[in-house]
């Protein structure tokens, strides 16, 4: 009994540190090629970084990768483009609730299409840009928050909004398709330990794999 408890432990640990390594792995990754496309109007990486290691791993890893992901990337744009510090807030007040929601119901999203997961990411851009616009009128404009200012505000930055909604439309919509990748080559090396529940319908069979590839 001892003996097995010290193997589940064991097994645990190496869970843990699995899904920390893959989550600071696909977080850098995320925060370099957001960084290279840093004068491309609107168009990130970091939402569906976020968004993919909920949906892997949970709440917690996702709320990890929210508030450290998004502040590293703050600090290295603050050095390439100059301060936006005021709006740092509101950044994370929307990564924390993408986190929050992808984490929530990760086991309902994983059973949409493509296109019902690149709507959610051009929700969560709508979503986005609102709050910081809404920001940036308080932070900067230093205005009370008015709807016909607001829509003012949404109006002149359009051209960016659309871009974001285009730009998450088809990231979120690849979301089963990394993640085919991500559990492929775990089973490719042997690896059991990484465990990702939201994706196993039972013991003898991991995943399910359609002919095409791609997760059911």
């Amino acid at each position: 009994m001892r003996k097995k408890n010290k193997q589940l432990s064991q097994s645990n640990r190496i869970e843990i540190i699995l899904k920390i390594a893959i989550s600071a792995s696909l977080g850098s990754l995320g925060i370099v090629l957001s960084t290279i496309v840093v004068f491309i109007p609107n168009f990130e990486l970091i939402s569906v970084t976020i968004f993919l290691i909920s949906l892997m791993f949970g709440i917690f890893y996702g709320l990890l990768t929210a508030i450290s992901v998004s502040l590293v990337y703050e600090f290295i744009v603050t050095a390439i483009v100059g301060p936006a510090s005021y709006l740092i807030i509101f950044k994370l007040a929307c990564y924390i609730l993408l986190a929050l929601f992808a984490g929530l119901s990760r086991k309902v999203i994983l059973k949409l299409s493509f296109w019902e997961l690149g709507i959610i990411g051009s929700i969560f851009a709508l979503f986005y840009d609102i709050l910081i616009t809404i920001g940036f009128q308080i932070a900067v404009i230093q205005e009370k928050i008015a709807i016909s200012y607001l829509m003012l505000l949404l109006a002149e930055g359009v051209f960016f909004t659309i871009t974001h909604v285009i730009s998450n439309f088809i990231l979120f919509s690849m979301t089963k398709t990394i993640l085919n990748w991500i559990v492929t080559a775990f089973k490719a090396r042997g690896l059991k330990q990484l465990m990702l529940p939201s994706l196993i319908e039972s013991d003898d069979s991991k995943i399910s794999m359609s002919s095409e590839g791609g997760i059911k």
